[in-house]
């Protein structure tokens, strides 16, 4: 990975490559962008391809 996932206006910051990816069930989203009632499902086997998003 050589350019963020995200933006961020700071200096020194230092992005790694994910190890682990998680299921988590949840409610809802919240107005301010949280996570209503999350639950920790289990965890996931990272693949080359394997998709990891943020629904909204």
């Amino acid at each position: 990975m050589t350019t963020p996932a995200v933006k961020l206006a700071r200096k020194n910051a230092v992005f790694t490559r994910p190890i682990l990816a998680a299921e988590i069930e949840y409610r809802a989203w919240t107005e301010d962008g949280k996570l209503r009632h999350p639950s920790f499902k289990r965890l996931l086997e990272i693949k080359d391809d394997a998709p990891i998003y943020q629904i909204e």
